[in-house]
């Protein structure tokens, strides 16, 4: 059964991600080109994502989806799991209408909820064994980045696990240098988007994109209070990039090592949007 909760914003109301909603609805079958031509490597991390959900649980779960969008690669990764709940939360209705289609047959049980998603996870009471979110808080300042850590931490608990896909910078790269490189790179990889895509895609990236080394993605995890950041997953053009955070010490996903460690100052950017 797919419940769809709509929550309205009240005006004046503290919405972090309200910026995001007009850009994201206009955006959205752009951003379907590049899930579909796998421009963002949706492929290899919903498989990775299916097999670590089945190494960590052998009995049911609960699974949190935070900014789902269209849960179209959820539609296949959670396929075979023994996920019992489902709640996607996004700030697109449109794409929670894909998602309920999307989801509609699934064995599990669906919730689906239009919100703010640092909101909602800044009012979250209900407990998650495992969350995801994939390209989307690295529209968060530094700060609001590790709040938003913190209270998924406190939602998934000691037992729990979150995985975090995100755009990273390279090690000896700052801001500045990962743009260059992004339109060098991708402008002519991304052969699916007109020119007119892709200029959406690049106001957006330069306006609202603020990705952090792979260090401080680990780091931040730390502080939000997960004892365990690893690396596991970098895409072919060295932009995208998955790391498993788990509440307490554990072996390491599906046998990967590519941990890494060490303080590293974030730069505190303040901009959101998505992908």
């Amino acid at each position: 059964m797919v419940n769809v909760h709509i929550h309205q914003f009240k005006p004046g109301g503290a919405v972090v991600d309200a910026g995001a909603l007009a850009q994201f609805q206009q955006q959205w079958a752009t951003y379907r080109k590049l899930i579909t031509s796998n421009d963002l490597s949706h492929r290899e991390v919903g498989a990775i994502l299916h097999d670590t959900l089945n190494q960590a649980f052998a009995s049911q779960f609960t699974f949190l989806d935070i900014a789902c969008g269209d849960a179209s690669m959820m539609k296949t990764a959670l396929r075979g799991t023994k996920v019992r709940h489902y709640h996607g939360i996004d700030l697109s209705q449109p794409a929670l209408e894909l998602a309920a289609a999307n989801l509609a047959r699934s064995p599990f049980e669906v919730d689906l909820d239009h919100r703010d998603f640092v909101d909602a996870m800044m009012r979250r009471p209900e407990h998650a064994d495992a969350a995801w979110c994939g390209l989307s808080i690295h529209h968060l300042s530094s700060d609001d980045k590790v709040r938003l850590m913190k209270a998924i931490r406190g939602a998934t608990g000691a037992g729990g696990m979150f995985l975090l896909y995100e755009p990273t910078r390279r090690d000896d790269e700052d801001r500045a240098g990962f743009l260059e490189r992004f339109l060098r790179t991708n402008k002519p990889l991304w052969k699916a988007l007109t020119p007119a895509e892709w200029g959406q895609i690049w106001r957006h990236v330069t306006s609202s994109d603020f990705p952090e080394t792979a260090a401080v993605w680990c780091e931040l995890g730390r502080e939000a209070g997960f004892a365990q950041a690893r690396q596991v997953f970098v895409d072919p053009t060295d932009f995208f990039r998955l790391f498993p955070l788990r509440g307490q010490r554990g072996d390491a996903v599906n046998g990967q090592t590519a941990g890494v460690s060490g303080p590293v100052s974030a730069a505190a950017d303040r901009s959101h949007c998505r992908i």
